[in-house]
């Protein structure tokens, strides 16, 4: 038997992803190639690593034993190219790594500009990452690195082979139209009743919006339910609405709306996700140095 380390990272994609569609959209593969290259695993065991089911896929038994030595197998990869780079203590290669789009429009430029100054020999690739496998894509190696989001609500996994960096505590604050009555620092428990846009409380910002309100003794009149700031901004400049958005969602507030302060704020976290496997790579410690730098130059709450 003779497995090639595509292979395995293939079939560790799958596990996380479900489909082998998805798992190809993540890796960068068609989907025919992937399962080209699973078929092929199960001809060289002479076992089924896959149960299809419609459209979806599980593991066998033997899939999952195999991904659980593919995970150590991966890990010393790393660790053997950390080495590597190491010796020759340059910050070169490429660094895939997983974004969202309130760091996108905003601190992301400024990332990119600064490390190309400090590692002009590393190349940074970044992509949408879905926050609710963000941790998985990391820990699959699908990316090396990731930006999240951990909610009161809904707290961020914690894994013991993940470093975790605090890039800013991310307040809430009430927006609402230009007219508005609700002026300077405002109570929670002034919005009761009052019409409100923003996430579903299915979401994980949406259920943080709801705690918090349910907090101070009411239930959000949530009118407009909607996954998109951007909108959400818009929706209250018409006067459909006030809302509760974190300070990253206000980096282009467009006219007709106002922000105020909350007399009791709350905040998500967005924190940065590398493996420790990987933390010694030159290449990460640059990106962990950059986002630092830029994190501290935007005037962060760093906590």
């Amino acid at each position: 038997m003779d497995l090639s380390v595509q292979q395995l990272r293939m079939l560790r994609e799958v596990s996380l992803q479900g489909t082998i569609a998805a798992a190809a959209s993540q890796l960068g593969y068609s989907a025919s190639a992937v399962s080209q290259q699973l078929a092929s695993i199960e001809k060289q065991t002479g076992v089924a690593v896959l149960e299809r089911l419609g459209r979806n896929v599980l593991l066998t038994d033997a899939g999952r034993a195999l991904v659980s030595h593919a995970d150590v197998i991966l890990i010393e990869l790393e660790k053997a190219q950390a080495a590597m780079e190491r010796a020759a203590e340059v910050a070169a290669g490429t660094i895939k790594l997983g974004v969202m789009e309130s760091l996108g429009s905003t601190l992301l430029p400024d990332l990119l500009l600064d490390l190309g100054e400090a590692a002009p020999e590393l190349t940074l690739q970044t992509q949408i990452s879905n926050i609710s496998i963000a941790i998985d894509e990391v820990r699959s190696g699908t990316f090396d690195a990731s930006f999240i989001l951990d909610y009161p609500a809904v707290p961020a996994e914690r894994d013991a082979n993940l470093e975790r960096l605090l890039i800013c505590l991310d307040s809430f604050r009430l927006v609402v139209p230009v007219d508005h009555e609700l002026d300077g620092t405002v109570d929670l428990s002034d919005l009761r009743d009052r019409p409100m846009i923003g996430p579903p409380v299915h979401l994980e910002c949406g259920l943080t919006v709801t705690n918090a309100c349910r907090d101070s003794g009411f239930e959000p009149n949530l009118v407009h339910a909607l996954d998109d700031y951007p909108v959400c901004l818009k929706m209250v400049a018409a006067g459909a609405g006030i809302s509760l958005m974190p300070d990253l969602s206000l980096h282009s507030v467009p006219d007709g709306v106002r922000v105020l302060e909350l007399k009791d704020p709350f905040a998500r976290k967005i924190e940065l996700v590398y493996r420790k496997s990987s933390a010694d790579r030159p290449s990460i410690r640059a990106l962990v140095a950059a986002v630092d730098r830029v994190a501290d130059r935007f005037g962060l709450d760093r906590g």
